[in-house]
């Protein structure tokens, strides 16, 4: 335990050298792209050339926050905050994390199935919460060109020591190939992104001793299976007992 946390903590001061290296430059690259930008307007230039310096522009400023974004992930996925467990609802805790996406998912049907009366879970709110936003959002994105776009999230107790969340989509799905990397840093199946959501949600599961997999949906597209330990302490948690 002793080795694990010494080479985390080298990890994430790595991690904050990396980022600060990289985001130093970052701003002036901006801010010059900005100025010429500015200049460009208050001359008179030929309207290709102007055509084409605009065009440039525009692709510097979106690399540089595209970059900015990579940076910030990067260096939350290296220092990420070490889970604090505490004894919870799993179905609370589903319906906080959906409520982020009130109003968002235009065109998506939301299913629920939260089996009532579950056992308590051990997790940290917040950073749980998250994995479940990261894999709600990137379900949403799978079903973007999608005819029929039905999301579907499920809690249940199939087994005495643990329970279970699916989060379904009926989205583009992952082939055999994909989805022996999905979870790796930087590996995406979008062309664009980071490739560090997925990675994100396997850290925070780890964090909690539960495990994920990835499976066929029937019509189709993508089905993510959790499985969190039940709390082995108290009937209640402690909070509810008097």
């Amino acid at each position: 335990e002793l080795l694990r946390a010494q080479k985390a903590l080298a990890w994430q001061e790595v991690a904050r050298r990396v980022a600060h290296e990289i985001k130093n430059p970052l701003t002036p690259i901006a801010l010059s792209a900005e100025r010429v930008a500015y200049q460009l307007e208050r001359h008179q230039t030929p309207p290709e050339f102007r055509r084409i310096a605009r065009e440039c522009l525009q692709t510097i400023s979106r690399e540089v926050e595209s970059v900015k974004t990579l940076v910030d992930q990067f260096a939350q996925l290296a220092s990420f905050p070490a889970a604090r467990p505490a004894p919870a609802d799993l179905n609370q805790v589903v319906e906080e994390a959906l409520s982020v996406f009130a109003g968002r998912l235009d065109g998506i049907e939301l299913h629920r199935d939260l089996t009532p009366n579950l056992p308590p879970v051990k997790l940290d709110r917040e950073l749980f919460k998250r994995a479940i936003v990261n894999l709600v959002d990137n379900a949403a994105e799978a079903m973007q060109e999608s005819p029929l776009k039905r999301l579907y999230v499920a809690t249940a107790a199939p087994s005495g020591d643990a329970l279970e969340l699916v989060i379904a989509d009926t989205g583009c799905g992952i082939s055999p190939e994909d989805k022996e990397k999905l979870f790796l840093p930087y590996f995406s199946t979008k062309g664009r992104g980071t490739g560090l959501g997925l990675a994100i949600v396997s850290q925070i599961l780890s964090e909690h001793k539960a495990s994920i997999r990835v499976e066929d949906n029937q019509p189709a597209g993508a089905r993510f299976v959790i499985e969190i330990p039940v709390w082995d302490g108290p009937a209640q948690p402690p909070e509810a007992q008097t």
